[in-house]
């Protein structure tokens, strides 16, 4: 079944024991630009391909398992059709929909392997 919500990017996430050697290492060895800085999240850009993107997050916790060292952000056009999907098809929700101060709606959900999905959209 195909609905009209559709994917804009996806972006892998990495957390980071180091935010400043990943900043070293994604602007000095690939030469990506940083296109936002929120102090514990950092987001390289190619200046090629601007949708060519990585986030790079400050690992808190210290004790990240295996499976999440890396996630994914989706960016989807419509972010609550997808959250009332996944309550619908009785997914893991780990993270409840919520607006960001930084200007996006989002929530978390977990595949089948583990792996937690950030699916999200920017508010206008």
């Amino acid at each position: 079944m195909k609905d009209d919500v559709s994917i804009n990017r996806i972006v892998p996430n990495i957390y980071s024991d180091d935010l400043e050697k990943s900043k070293a290492f994604y602007q000095g060895f690939l030469n990506m630009n940083i296109v936002m800085d929120q102090g514990w999240v950092v987001t390289f850009a190619s200046d090629k391909n601007p949708l060519a993107q990585v986030n790079i997050l400050e690992n808190k916790k210290k004790e990240v398992l295996n499976n999440e060292r890396i996630f994914l952000s989706v960016e989807v056009s419509d972010v609550n059709k997808m959250h009332q999907k996944a309550k619908e098809l009785k997914l893991k929700i780990v993270y409840p929909i919520t607006d960001e101060p930084w200007g996006v709606r989002r929530f978390f959900v977990k595949d089948p392997n583990g792996a937690t999905i950030n699916l999200v959209a920017h508010r206008n």
